[in-house]
């Protein structure tokens, strides 16, 4: 009776046409051809020079209705927007650049959204299908008018906006780089499929090795996504109900199939845990449907609720590869690399999703080749053997916990302390029958140096302080505060301002450690209708009068408190009139920077001031505190504390 040779006799001559087809797999990593300078420039001319966007209620028919003023330049690397409710977003930027096309089309990967696109008023494209996964070839006229307008509509509940490419081609040149894009993927998909058959018929042939099994379903999965997102899945787009939620699916069973093959090959630890991850993936996916159900079995869709553990699976599966690389045997690194290509290269565009990285390029098809590559030369190749337990480290996450013990414990003292620095401030809203207040105050840090007060004597009469602590801070709240005591103890001397900065002066100085205080003191008497001032080293105020040509500069000569123990102080008097409104502020205001770098200055805050001088002091305040909030744009670029106190004359 004639011997039946083992199974492992054609090992060796398919082998040879897995290694090849890995060589084939790195070759195609490489673009198969290169963009010409001209598309080169013609893809720049859509992302680098003149994009804009615009939201609206309520479609408009002709985008070029929309008044230019309204358009707002998008920044090079934004691709999209957070998507609003029953809202319209319209997207335009110029066709310039097709007088040097002969048949022009708008090549765009455009995703789950409904749109439309305009040439000038031409309405020239209206998209039918949602979750349209494949490239849209859009044509154009070949004369310019002007720009290309993009409405969209979405359902994606995340994103909405263009996706990565979205370039001018002509229309033979974007069918022909297509097919050369997909060349791969149309060809290596019957590969893979066949090569899932003759793992399956390994398993059937040795019952005991389920790698066999678990590789035969992996390869048809990566069988199925590489035809149906490549040049076949485009050319079947008249399909697309039934190509897209088969493709989506298919992405989302994937990492799935790769969680059993993991299972097969990884020692009894890890088994346990890809088998934990494997259970929790089914049921997020399974959630993400019936959550994301009313809008459509969607991959894309689902994302916000699925990428979590996609990005939790590669993290586990990259720590584990790593480790049993370096400590594994040598016999089964083959895999191990198949594995780190495949978990990289898809946590790289899960990320790119996510926007945590920006977009250069997708990896995960030239993933899939190499994965494939090396693992089914590992499993011809060897059997699998179990692989020694180990025990993970722990000691970077317990440091980042002390750290993060010890930050939200900052965090804490942070908030105590602009607890008890609030509590010292005077109240920012205060009248009575001759005099209203109302102050604002924004620090650079949690706690800071500005500082002002006001307060009524026996007689009526009021004071007011504003202070300017040198820095920011804590240190420069703690000055702040010993400030705010100093001034209290100055409480008979009020209506004299030199003696309450003198009397300042003296317990200050040499309890600032190199710190000192700025301030503008101001005394009001109501029934003489005049106000005294002193200044130490302070920037002057402003005096508000209707009757006036011009804002009026008050002014006096001192030196700033906690400096030099012998100083002396002026006071001046100004007589005041009903309906005179007084500005007090800390230079913070002049420091304030918009996002060129220009600073608020003096000359800005007088026109402020004279501009809106009928106003009354409720409506002063809003304009002035929304004018430095519009010019540092949210105060991203406020450099110092600022403060200013806003005193009217009934």
């Amino acid at each position: 009776m004639k011997e039946v040779k083992p199974y492992k006799s054609i090992l060796v001559p398919i082998q040879f046409v897995l290694f090849f087809l890995l060589i084939f797999s790195i070759q195609n990593c490489f673009d198969l051809h290169s963009e010409s300078k001209q598309e080169i420039q013609l893809q720049q001319s859509v992302y680098l020079i003149d994009r804009y966007y615009y939201w609206s209620s309520e479609e408009i028919l002709d985008p070029e209705t929309i008044q230019e003023s309204k358009w707002i330049p998008i920044s090079t690397k934004t691709l999209g927007f957070k998507k609003k409710e029953n809202e319209y977003l319209y997207i335009k930027f110029s066709d310039q650049f097709i007088r040097q096309l002969q048949s022009p089309i708008l090549y765009t990967e455009i995703a789950l959204e409904t749109f439309k696109v305009f040439q000038g008023k031409d309405n020239v494209y209206i998209s039918k299908e949602f979750d349209f996964i494949f490239p849209h070839l859009i044509p154009l006229s070949p004369e310019p008018k002007g720009f290309i307008y993009i409405q969209f509509q979405s359902r994606y509940k995340n994103f909405i906006g263009l996706d990565h490419e979205v370039i001018f081609k002509n229309h033979t040149k974007a069918l022909i780089d297509l097919f050369i894009e997909n060349l791969t993927k149309t060809f290596f998909s019957p590969i893979l499929l066949v090569l899932s058959f003759i793992f399956m018929g390994f398993y059937f042939l040795r019952r005991k090795e389920i790698i066999f099994l678990n590789f035969s379903i992996l390869l048809l999965s990566a069988s199925l996504i590489e035809v149906l997102n490549g040049f076949v899945g485009f050319s079947l787009r008249q399909y697309a109900f039934y190509i897209v939620p088969l493709t989506f699916l298919n992405f989302t069973f994937f990492p799935f199939a790769f969680l059993l093959f993991l299972i097969s090959v990884f020692p009894p630890f890890f088994k346990k845990v890809f088998k934990f991850i494997a259970i929790v993936h089914i049921i997020v996916f399974l959630s993400s449907i019936i959550r994301n159900y009313e809008l459509g079995v969607s991959f894309l869709n689902s994302e916000e609720d699925y990428n979590w553990i996609v990005v939790l699976e590669a993290i586990i599966a990259i720590l584990s590869s790593v480790y049993v690389f370096l400590k594994g045997n040598r016999q089964i690194r083959e895999i191990i690399l198949g594995i780190l290509v495949i978990v990289c290269a898809g946590l790289h565009d899960t990320l790119v999703d996510l926007e945590i990285l920006h977009y250069q390029i997708r990896f995960i098809h030239y993933g899939f080749f190499l994965m494939l590559g090396f693992f089914g030369y590992y499993v011809f190749k060897h059997y699998w053997e179990l692989l020694h337990s180990i025990n993970r480290m722990n000691t970077e996450l317990r440091l980042k916990n002390k750290e993060l013990q010890r930050l939200i414990q900052i965090d804490k003292d942070l908030a105590l302390a602009h607890a008890l620095q609030k509590s010292l401030l005077s109240s920012k809203y205060n009248e009575d029958d001759k005099i209203r207040i109302i102050g604002f105050s924004q620090n650079l840090e949690s706690v800071g140096g500005d500082y002002f007060d006001h307060t009524k004597d026996s007689m009526g009469n009021w004071a007011f302080l504003i202070a300017d602590v040198s820095g920011h801070g804590i240190s420069s709240a703690m000055v702040a505060a010993m400030s705010k005591m100093a001034f209290v103890g100055a409480g008979p001397y009020l209506q004299f301002p030199a003696r309450v900065f003198h009397l300042m002066n003296r317990h200050l100085v040499g309890k600032t450690k190199n710190l000192f205080i700025t301030a503008s003191y101001l005394f009001i008497d109501t029934e003489s209708y005049t106000a005294t001032f002193s200044n130490a080293g302070h920037p002057s105020f402003y005096l508000i009068r209707n009757t006036e040509k011009d804002v009026i500069q008050l002014t006096a000569k001192g030196k700033p408190l906690g400096l030099f123990s012998q100083q002396s102080y002026v006071e001046e008097i100004v007589g005041i009139q009903p309906k005179d409104k007084i500005l007090l502020y800390t230079d913070g205001i002049f420091d304030l920077l918009n996002e060129h770098g220009e600073s608020f200055g003096e000359d800005r805050l007088k026109s402020l001031l004279w501009e809106y001088r009928y106003y009354n002091i409720q409506d002063l305040s809003s304009i002035l505190q929304d004018s430095l909030f519009r010019f540092s744009n949210g105060w991203k670029h406020q450099m110092d504390d600022l403060s200013f106190l806003l005193v009217e004359v009934k």
